[in-house]
C-alpha cells in the first residue's frame, strides 16, 4: 500500500511539473504572438523609388537614365492610384512619433544631382504639386558652379540651382557625400563611403566625418542641412551606419530593392531604406505593379 501511494504522489507530482511546463510554453508562444502583433500593427508599408538622369533625349535613355516623358507618367500613375509622394524626412516625423502619413506614402528620389533633374524633374513636381528628395554629391555640385552653361544631359545642379529646387518647396536636399561617389575598380580610393582595407577605424570616423560633413555644410548654402543621406553605390557597414548615427542623420538610403515597413517608435526602419532604380524602358504600369505586388 505504501509503495502504491508514493508511485501515486510521484506521478501526481510528474504530471502537475509537467502540465506547469506546457503552461509556461504556451504563455510564451501567446506572448510572444501578441508581441509580433503589436510589432505589426501600425505599420506602413512604403515604396521608394530612384530616378538618376532626366533627359529629353531618348537615345540617351537606359538603366539609370529616363525620359522627362517617362517621369511624368510615373508621377501620374502613382498619383491615380492614390498615392502621395513624400518627403523622406516626413517619414522620420512619423517614426518619431510627431508626424502622420497619408494612407499610401510614396518617396520619389533622385541621386547624384543631375542637371537634367533640375531642368526637367523640377517642373514636373511642381505641376503636380508632388515633392521628391534629391541626394547631392557636394564636389560635383561645386564644380558645376564653375561651368559657364550647363549641359542638361551631362551636367550638374550648382549651388543656385539647389537654392531653387528648395525654394520651390517641393524639393528635400539629401548628403550624398562629398567626393565619395566612386569605385575601386574605376580607379576609386575606396569603394563608395565604405572603410578601406587596413584603414583604422579612428582613421575612417576622421575621413567619413570630414567628408559628409563637408557635403552637409555646402548643401546648406541652399537653405536646409540635409537629416537624410544616401549611401553611394548603396555601400554601407554597420560602422559606417554607427557613425552616420552620431552626425545626427534620421534617414539613410541604400539600393536594396525592397518595400520598407515603418512603424512608430521603430527608429532601426528608417536606416539603409530599400529602394528600386527606375530604368528606362518598362510602362509606369508594368513597373509599379511588378514592385508593388
Amino acid at each position: 500500500m505504501t509503495a502504491t501511494i508514493k508511485l501515486t504522489k510521484t506521478v501526481c507530482l510528474s504530471a502537475a511539473m509537467g502540465l506547469t511546463a506546457f503552461c509556461v510554453l504556451c504563455f510564451g508562444l501567446l506572448r510572444e504572438a501578441y508581441a509580433d502583433e503589436e510589432i505589426d500593427d501600425g505599420r506602413v508599408d512604403v515604396p521608394i523609388v530612384m530616378y538618376h538622369i532626366v533627359t529629353d533625349d531618348e537615345a540617351l535613355a537606359g538603366e539609370y537614365v529616363v525620359t522627362a516623358e517617362q517621369l511624368e507618367k510615373d508621377i501620374v500613375f502613382l498619383l491615380e492610384q492614390g498615392f502621395t509622394p513624400v518627403f523622406c524626412s516626413e517619414l522620420a516625423d512619423f517614426v518619431n512619433e510627431g508626424g502622420e502619413l497619408p494612407e499610401k506614402p510614396v518617396v520619389i528620389t533622385f541621386d547624384d544631382g543631375a542637371y537634367g533633374c533640375f531642368y526637367y524633374a523640377l517642373p514636373l513636381l511642381e505641376k503636380y504639386k508632388v515633392k521628391a528628395t534629391f541626394s547631392i554629391v557636394g564636389e560635383w555640385s561645386m564644380a558645376a558652379g564653375e561651368d559657364a552653361e550647363p549641359n542638361v544631359n551631362y551636367s550638374t545642379v550648382d549651388i543656385d540651382n539647389l537654392k531653387t529646387m528648395y525654394l520651390s518647396g517641393y524639393c528635400e536636399l539629401a548628403n550624398h557625400t562629398w567626393d565619395m561617389h566612386g569605385l575601386t575598380s574605376e580607379g576609386a580610393e575606396r569603394d563608395g563611403a565604405l572603410q578601406i582595407d587596413g584603414e583604422s577605424d579612428a582613421e575612417y570616423r576622421r575621413a567619413l566625418w570630414n567628408n559628409i560633413t563637408q557635403a552637409q555644410n555646402f548643401i546648406e548654402q541652399a537653405g536646409q542641412r540635409p537629416s537624410v543621406l544616401a549611401y553611394p553605390y548603396g555601400f554601407a557597414s554597420d560602422y559606417t551606419q554607427e557613425l552616420v548615427w552620431q552626425l545626427g542623420f534620421e534617414v539613410t538610403l541604400g539600393c536594396e530593392e525592397r518595400i520598407n515597413r515603418i512603424a512608430k517608435g521603430d527608429y532601426d526602419c528608417l536606416y539603409n531604406m530599400g529602394r528600386f532604380n527606375r530604368a528606362y524602358g518598362e510602362t509606369s504600369e508594368e513597373f509599379f505593379l511588378s514592385i508593388l505586388q
